[in-house]
C-alpha cells in the first residue's frame, strides 16, 4: 500500500482549515456572530463537528481567524489603491472610495470595528486598538506627501491626521448610505475639497 507524503497530508489540512474559515464568514456575515453556531458552519462544509475543532477551539478563534483574514483583505487593498495614484489629492479620494467599497463587503471585518457588542472579545479591542494606530499612520504618510511635495501646508500633522480620520468616521454611514448615488464622486470630491481648503473665502 503506497503512503501518503507528509507535506500532501499538510496541504490538504491547510485546505480543509481555510476552507472553514471561508464558510464560516458566510455564516457569520448571515447570522451575525452571536447567533450563528458551529452547526450551521458544520452542515455547510459537510463535516462533523469534531472536524471543526481539529483546527478550532471554539467559536470566538472561529470569528478571530475570519475577522483577521478580512482585515488582511481591507489592508491590502487599501494599500494597493493609494500606490496606483501620484498626488496626494487623488491618494486621499482613492482611499475614502475603496474604504467605503470594501468595508461593505469585508462584513465581519465591519462588524467588529462597529458592533459594541462584540467589545468583550479580547481580540476585537487589540484590533480596534492596531486598525486605529495604522490609519492615522497611514494619513500621515499621506499627508508627509503632500507636505514634501508642496502641496499642503500643514503645522501638525498628527492632529491633521487624526481630525481627518475623526471626520472620515462620522460621516461614514451617510457616505455608505449614499454609494450608489449618481453624483456620489462629486460628493466625495467635495468633501476632500473642504477638509484640504476649509470653508473660508481665500
Amino acid at each position: 500500500m503506497r503512503k501518503t507524503k507528509p507535506h500532501k497530508i499538510s496541504l490538504k489540512k491547510a485546505g480543509l482549515k481555510q476552507e472553514i474559515i471561508h464558510i464560516a464568514a458566510s455564516v457569520f456575515n448571515q447570522f451575525g456572530y452571536r447567533k450563528a453556531t458551529l452547526n450551521q458552519i458544520a452542515q455547510k462544509i459537510r463535516k462533523q463537528k469534531s472536524a471543526i475543532y481539529y483546527y478550532f477551539n471554539s467559536k470566538e478563534e472561529i470569528f478571530q481567524s475570519v475577522v483577521l483574514q478580512e482585515a488582511r483583505t481591507f489592508r491590502k487593498t487599501i494599500i494597493d489603491a493609494i500606490n496606483k495614484e501620484d498626488n496626494p489629492h487623488d491618494k486621499l479620494k482613492a482611499y475614502i472610495v475603496t474604504r467605503m467599497n470594501i468595508l461593505d463587503l469585508l462584513g465581519n471585518f465591519n462588524s467588529a470595528l462597529q458592533d459594541k457588542k462584540l467589545m468583550h472579545l479580547d481580540f476585537v479591542i487589540r484590533l480596534k486598538k492596531l486598525y486605529d494606530k495604522e490609519e492615522v499612520l497611514l494619513f500621515k504618510n499621506i499627508l508627509q506627501n503632500g507636505v514634501a511635495q508642496n502641496y499642503f501646508q500643514i503645522y501638525d500633522i498628527d492632529l491633521a491626521a487624526t481630525a481627518f480620520i475623526t471626520a472620515l468616521r462620522g460621516m461614514e454611514a451617510t457616505i455608505l448610505k449614499n454609494k450608489n448615488a449618481p453624483d456620489i464622486d462629486k460628493q466625495i470630491n467635495g468633501i476632500i475639497d473642504i477638509f484640504f481648503y476649509g470653508i473660508i473665502k481665500h
